[in-house]
């Protein structure tokens, strides 16, 4: 029908649109002074992005992108709708071929998420004090005193996260990566992380409670 016809002024708005808009879906994580946060973005321009989240963002002045490429973008947060987000480039127009090539100086691999939380990890019937230094959706990384074998299976427990079953993939030093038996789904470990990091997960009953619930049976 004629009336569904593209004028060639329309032609060029689209084009214009599509130069500016280009829908992608990539992982990345946004860091700021409350924490680091999982996302997917949905689209992107020279002069800024659009984030899909798993759950309110904390009130920050700056925020930082990481890709999964390690290339990092400073943002200044413009708006906010449920768990959409939109921000515009701190320092200017970037190239946006190489934001969604995901060229960098690394190769690509899991998005990691950096943190200092106590854990209890336990191997050979021996359950040692750790510090969780990062979490993915495959595996993390624990410091220790004590150096567990390569191969070992381990057992990871975390308040606010269901026990993580594992094997120590590598170790330098005091670090140790681990491999979990079962991987986390992306949304669910971005709604866990989020909940340690901002103080909004389950804690575990102190001593006293447990007694007395003890008392109580």
């Amino acid at each position: 029908m004629a009336g569904s016809c593209t004028t060639p002024s329309g032609r060029r708005r689209e084009q214009r649109a599509a130069a500016r808009f280009t829908l992608i879906l990539r992982a990345g994580k946004l860091a700021c002074e409350a924490g680091q946060f999982l996302c997917v973005l949905r689209d992107a321009s020279a002069s800024g992005v659009k984030a899909r989240l798993f759950h309110p963002l904390p009130e920050c002045p700056d925020y930082e992108l990481e890709l999964a490429s390690g290339e990092r973008y400073r943002l200044e947060r413009v708006w906010q709708r449920g768990v959409d987000a939109g921000f515009r480039f701190a320092e200017g127009p970037i190239d946006i071929h190489a934001l969604l090539s995901e060229t960098g100086s690394f190769p690509k691999r899991t998005i990691r998420l950096q943190m200092a939380l106590p854990v209890q990890l336990e191997s050979d019937a021996v359950t040692y004090p750790a510090l969780l230094c990062d979490l993915s959706q495959h595996g993390a990384l624990v410091e220790l005193d004590a150096q567990i074998p390569l191969g070992q299976p381990v057992r990871l427990e975390c308040a606010g996260l269901p026990v993580l079953h594992g094997r120590v993939r590598w170790r330098r030093e005091s670090a140790h990566g681990l491999v979990f038996q079962e991987s986390f789904r992306f949304d669910d470990l971005a709604r866990r992380v989020a909940a340690l990091q901002l103080g909004e997960a389950d804690q575990p009953p102190s001593a006293d409670a447990r007694n007395s619930h003890a008392v109580n049976q």
